[in-house]
Protein backbone atom coordinates (compact mmCIF):
# COMPACT_ATOMS: atom_id res chain seq x y z
CA UNK A 1 0.00 0.00 0.00
CA UNK A 2 1.75 3.25 -0.64
CA UNK A 3 2.55 5.99 2.36
CA UNK A 4 0.09 8.31 0.76
CA UNK A 5 -2.90 6.11 1.21
CA UNK A 6 -1.29 4.20 4.74
CA UNK A 7 -1.46 7.98 6.04
CA UNK A 8 -5.03 8.75 4.48
CA UNK A 9 -6.93 5.88 6.48
CA UNK A 10 -4.56 6.70 9.53
CA UNK A 11 -6.26 10.13 9.74
CA UNK A 12 -9.36 8.95 8.44
CA UNK A 13 -9.63 6.72 11.58
CA UNK A 14 -7.99 9.76 13.93
CA UNK A 15 -11.00 11.69 12.60
CA UNK A 16 -14.04 9.83 12.44
CA UNK A 17 -13.08 7.14 14.96
CA UNK A 18 -12.97 4.25 12.78
CA UNK A 19 -11.50 0.77 13.65
CA UNK A 20 -8.23 -0.47 12.05
CA UNK A 21 -5.87 -3.10 12.11
CA UNK A 22 -2.31 -1.75 11.50
CA UNK A 23 -0.40 -3.89 9.57
CA UNK A 24 3.71 -4.18 9.68
CA UNK A 25 4.96 -7.12 7.36
CA UNK A 26 7.47 -9.17 9.28
CA UNK A 27 7.87 -7.55 12.45
CA UNK A 28 7.07 -9.85 15.65
CA UNK A 29 4.01 -8.55 16.19
CA UNK A 30 2.54 -7.82 12.52
CA UNK A 31 -0.87 -6.99 13.57
CA UNK A 32 -2.07 -4.19 15.83
CA UNK A 33 -5.76 -3.50 16.09
CA UNK A 34 -7.29 -0.91 17.56
CA UNK A 35 -8.30 2.62 17.10
CA UNK A 36 -6.16 6.06 16.37
CA UNK A 37 -5.34 8.70 18.50
CA UNK A 38 -2.13 10.91 17.67
CA UNK A 39 -1.24 10.64 13.89
CA UNK A 40 2.79 12.83 13.61
CA UNK A 41 5.08 12.38 10.50
CA UNK A 42 6.69 9.35 11.73
CA UNK A 43 4.80 7.65 14.33
CA UNK A 44 0.99 6.22 14.53
CA UNK A 45 -0.27 6.26 18.36
CA UNK A 46 -3.31 3.50 18.43
CA UNK A 47 -5.16 2.40 21.79
CA UNK A 48 -5.08 -0.76 21.05
CA UNK A 49 -8.12 -3.30 21.07
CA UNK A 50 -7.66 -7.05 23.17
CA UNK A 51 -10.04 -9.81 22.81
CA UNK A 52 -12.07 -7.44 20.05
CA UNK A 53 -13.74 -4.73 21.97
CA UNK A 54 -11.21 -4.19 24.92
CA UNK A 55 -9.29 -0.67 24.75
CA UNK A 56 -5.85 -1.77 26.96
CA UNK A 57 -2.43 -0.77 25.48
CA UNK A 58 -1.50 2.65 24.18
CA UNK A 59 0.79 1.58 20.87
CA UNK A 60 3.52 3.82 19.24
CA UNK A 61 4.29 2.27 15.91
CA UNK A 62 7.12 3.76 13.74
CA UNK A 63 4.75 4.77 10.25
CA UNK A 64 8.09 3.77 7.82
CA UNK A 65 7.37 -0.26 9.41
CA UNK A 66 3.36 0.09 8.20
CA UNK A 67 2.57 -2.19 4.99
CA UNK A 68 -1.07 -1.66 5.20
CA UNK A 69 -4.16 -0.24 6.97
CA UNK A 70 -7.51 -1.96 7.07
CA UNK A 71 -10.81 -1.08 8.35
CA UNK A 72 -12.15 -3.10 10.86
CA UNK A 73 -15.66 -1.25 11.46
CA UNK A 74 -18.05 -3.04 9.09
CA UNK A 75 -20.19 -3.86 11.43
CA UNK A 76 -21.67 -1.89 14.64
CA UNK A 77 -21.14 -4.50 16.86
CA UNK A 78 -18.41 -3.34 17.57
CA UNK A 79 -19.01 0.43 18.28
CA UNK A 80 -21.88 -0.80 20.31
CA UNK A 81 -19.20 -2.91 22.49
CA UNK A 82 -16.77 0.01 23.62
CA UNK A 83 -19.39 2.38 23.99
CA UNK A 84 -21.31 -0.15 26.19
CA UNK A 85 -18.35 -1.09 27.71
CA UNK A 86 -17.61 2.28 29.17
CA UNK A 87 -14.17 3.31 28.16
CA UNK A 88 -13.22 5.63 26.27
CA UNK A 89 -10.27 5.82 24.13
CA UNK A 90 -7.24 7.68 25.62
CA UNK A 91 -6.17 10.89 25.08
CA UNK A 92 -2.45 10.93 23.89
CA UNK A 93 -0.76 14.40 22.36
CA UNK A 94 2.55 14.58 20.44
CA UNK A 95 3.72 17.28 18.12
CA UNK A 96 3.90 16.20 14.77
CA UNK A 97 7.64 15.90 14.69
CA UNK A 98 7.78 13.98 17.30
CA UNK A 99 10.55 11.09 17.62
CA UNK A 100 11.40 8.20 19.83
CA UNK A 101 12.98 10.30 22.30
CA UNK A 102 9.94 12.47 22.49
CA UNK A 103 7.51 9.74 22.78
CA UNK A 104 9.78 7.82 25.42
CA UNK A 105 9.71 11.26 27.37
CA UNK A 106 5.83 10.96 26.95
CA UNK A 107 5.54 7.58 27.96
CA UNK A 108 7.40 8.22 31.37
CA UNK A 109 5.30 10.91 32.25
CA UNK A 110 2.32 8.80 31.54
CA UNK A 111 3.55 5.45 33.22
CA UNK A 112 6.04 4.01 35.24
CA UNK A 113 6.87 1.21 33.03
CA UNK A 114 6.76 1.17 29.42
CA UNK A 115 7.29 -1.91 27.02
CA UNK A 116 9.95 -1.09 23.83
CA UNK A 117 10.52 -3.15 21.31
CA UNK A 118 13.18 -3.24 19.03
CA UNK A 119 12.12 -5.79 16.32
CA UNK A 120 14.49 -5.50 13.95
CA UNK A 121 17.41 -6.42 16.19
CA UNK A 122 18.57 -9.93 16.75
CA UNK A 123 18.18 -11.69 20.01
CA UNK A 124 16.73 -8.44 21.29
CA UNK A 125 12.68 -8.18 20.43
CA UNK A 126 11.46 -6.49 23.81
CA UNK A 127 12.49 -4.92 27.00
CA UNK A 128 10.01 -3.35 29.54
CA UNK A 129 11.24 -1.63 32.95
CA UNK A 130 11.16 1.83 34.34
CA UNK A 131 12.99 4.81 31.47
CA UNK A 132 15.54 6.52 33.98
CA UNK A 133 17.57 8.94 31.41
CA UNK A 134 17.19 10.03 28.16
CA UNK A 135 20.60 11.63 26.44
CA UNK A 136 20.88 12.76 22.64
CA UNK A 137 20.63 9.32 20.84
CA UNK A 138 20.81 6.84 23.84
CA UNK A 139 18.17 6.22 26.50
CA UNK A 140 18.75 3.99 29.99
CA UNK A 141 16.16 1.46 30.67
CA UNK A 142 15.79 -0.86 34.25
CA UNK A 143 14.79 -3.91 32.87
CA UNK A 144 11.47 -5.97 34.83
CA UNK A 145 11.38 -9.37 33.94
CA UNK A 146 8.32 -11.16 33.07
CA UNK A 147 8.67 -12.73 36.60
CA UNK A 148 8.25 -9.28 38.05
CA UNK A 149 11.46 -9.06 39.00
CA UNK A 150 14.46 -6.38 38.92
CA UNK A 151 17.33 -7.05 36.89
CA UNK A 152 20.46 -5.75 38.93
CA UNK A 153 21.55 -3.41 36.51
CA UNK A 154 20.31 -1.14 33.94
CA UNK A 155 21.04 -1.17 29.76
CA UNK A 156 21.17 1.40 27.21
CA UNK A 157 19.75 1.19 24.22
CA UNK A 158 19.55 3.68 20.75
CA UNK A 159 16.52 5.44 20.16
CA UNK A 160 16.65 4.65 16.38
CA UNK A 161 16.40 1.04 17.03
CA UNK A 162 12.90 1.09 18.68
CA UNK A 163 10.29 0.04 16.41
CA UNK A 164 7.06 -0.17 18.77
CA UNK A 165 6.51 1.36 22.11
CA UNK A 166 3.56 0.32 24.87
CA UNK A 167 2.00 1.93 27.88
CA UNK A 168 -0.60 1.42 29.88
CA UNK A 169 -2.46 -1.92 29.33
CA UNK A 170 -3.64 -5.25 31.83
CA UNK A 171 0.16 -6.39 31.20
CA UNK A 172 2.05 -3.54 32.62
CA UNK A 173 -0.61 -2.31 35.48
CA UNK A 174 -0.36 -5.79 36.79
CA UNK A 175 3.72 -5.59 36.64
CA UNK A 176 3.45 -2.15 37.92
CA UNK A 177 1.71 -3.37 40.66
CA UNK A 178 2.64 -6.49 41.86
CA UNK A 179 5.86 -6.64 40.66
CA UNK A 180 8.87 -6.20 43.25
CA UNK A 181 9.35 -3.00 44.98
CA UNK A 182 11.49 -1.17 43.21
CA UNK A 183 15.48 -1.24 43.93
CA UNK A 184 16.92 1.96 46.13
Amino acid sequence: MKRSKIRRRLASSLSEGRIVTVVRDGLDLERTDGLVVALADDWVVVHELSDGVHLDTVVALRLNEVSRIWFRDDDAYHHRALQGLGRKPAVFSCADDVDAAGLLALAADKADLVSIHFEELDDEPLALGRLLELRTKKFTLHYLGRDGVWAPQTEDWRFRDVTRIEIGGRYLDALSRFADPYPA
